[in-house]
């Protein structure tokens, strides 16, 4: 009887483990089928329209990763559509508030504070982006709030452009090469180098690093110093003074005559570079801003991000960011570079070659010093870049001191840190 008893229950537990295991078997099966399932869903495929401002061979190069884009992902269909400059981002704005805004927007950081304001953009949720592949300029344009609200594709900055030729024309060892000092690019216009700049606060805004002044600290804060802004405007008045110097308030009539020969040197945008590249041909050069007493030249960079819409699906987000990773990987950003000659990667692991891309190196290593408007700050730092232009002008022209000019713009930041 005892013998029967111990038989049931060991039967019992055996049917019990079996349904145990049964069940088991049965849930990981389940389970396998779902992460199949949604590994499938998960394959990029879908439609995307991306609207961009951008022109010649920059655009081609937009052109040429959106075809190799579509070649890796075939299910994908990316639409890109160009916009004019000045209608980016109201035509944006406009078509968004109405809801039919494209799916992405490729738009220069310091236009983004609009779409803030009206939240037409969406934040990139972090887990979904690897900031420390950007360089750190390049985010500080994105970032507002703790928040990324685009990736960063391509930045361009200041450089002094010169013309080999002009400098090859001296036998002296010393004038055949460009300067690497303030003192010396004063010595080649006395020489009868001819060198142009354009006059405005912005433009000029490389020179106050030069003599030590600054408008943040190393972490983005506004913490201005003006009095080397109060020397660079002094050093503007003494070269405005010097034979062959020529300042103009209108770039286009200084690219020109750069063009043609007129000029030696000229302190260049890097989105110009193309231009020259095909007019000069061997005799186009570029080196690095000239240093002064306090330091490096510290010109503004500006930086080309892509943004998404508020009103995108999931799936329009994530199409819209592989893009953005894509083209932001080093091998597409080495390829742009060497297209366009005129662009600076945001992708921190990309190195162009001193000797095959020399002015692409240029304008990484300018790139180092330059200064980033923070997308924090940006609202704030363009009225004071407005107020600083007025200011500029008084002080270039003798209506004020370039100390009182210092003073008033500093009036000026103070009250916006407070």
């Amino acid at each position: 009887m005892q013998m029967s008893k111990l038989f049931k229950h060991k039967k019992i537990v055996s049917l019990f483990y079996y349904f145990i295991i049964s069940i088991t078997l049965i849930l990981l099966i389940k389970f396998a089928l779902i992460n199949q399932v949604n590994l499938s869903s998960t394959q990029l495929q879908g439609n995307l329209l991306i609207w961009h401002s951008t022109e010649g061979k920059v655009a081609n190069m937009l052109t040429t990763a959106v075809e190799k884009f579509k070649e890796l992902k075939p299910e994908v269909n990316i639409l890109i559509q160009s916009i004019p400059q000045q209608k980016n981002p109201s035509f944006f704005i406009e078509k968004s508030e109405a809801g039919f805004g494209s799916s992405a927007l490729i738009l220069y950081a310091r236009n983004l504070t609009e779409l803030l304001k009206k939240r037409l953009i969406n934040p990139i949720n972090s887990q979904f982006i690897d900031t420390s592949t950007y360089s750190p300029s390049a985010l500080s344009q994105v970032r507002y709030q703790g928040k990324i609200y685009g990736i960063p594709l391509g930045s361009n900055t200041r450089v002094l452009c010169y013309n080999k030729a002009k400098l090859d024309a001296t036998k002296d060892p010393i004038l055949s090469t460009p300067p690497t000092n303030l003192d010396g690019l004063i010595q080649r216009a006395i020489k009868g180098y001819t060198v142009g700049l354009v006059s405005s606060f912005e433009d000029t805004f490389w020179g106050m690093g030069t003599f030590g002044g600054k408008l943040f600290n190393e972490f983005d804060l506004l913490e201005p110093n003006l009095d080397g802004w109060v020397k660079w405007l002094d050093w503007l008045k003494n070269a405005s003074l010097q034979p062959n110097f020529i300042f103009s308030r209108n770039r286009n009539i200084l690219h020109n005559a750069f063009n043609k020969g007129k000029l030696a040197y000229y302190v260049c945008e890097s989105t110009e570079i193309p231009d020259f590249s095909e007019s000069l041909g061997d005799d186009f050069r570029v080196a690095l801003l000239p240093e002064g007493e306090g330091g490096k030249a510290t010109p503004l960079i500006y930086t080309k991000v892509i943004v998404f819409n508020h009103s995108n699906t999931d799936n329009e987000n994530r199409l819209g960011l592989a893009f953005g990773k894509y083209i932001t990987n080093p091998e597409q950003q080495l390829a742009g570079i060497i297209k366009t000659q005129s662009f600076i990667p945001t992708n921190r692991n990309v190195n162009p070659n001193v000797t095959l891309l020399p002015i692409e190196s240029v304008l990484l290593k300018q790139a180092q010093s330059a200064v980033a408007i923070p997308l924090n700050n940006l609202e704030q730092i363009l009225l004071i870049f407005e107020q600083g232009e007025t200011l500029y002008q008084q002080a270039f022209v003798g209506e004020i001191s370039t100390l009182k000019a210092a003073e008033e713009l500093m009036l000026l930041l103070n009250n916006f840190s407070s």
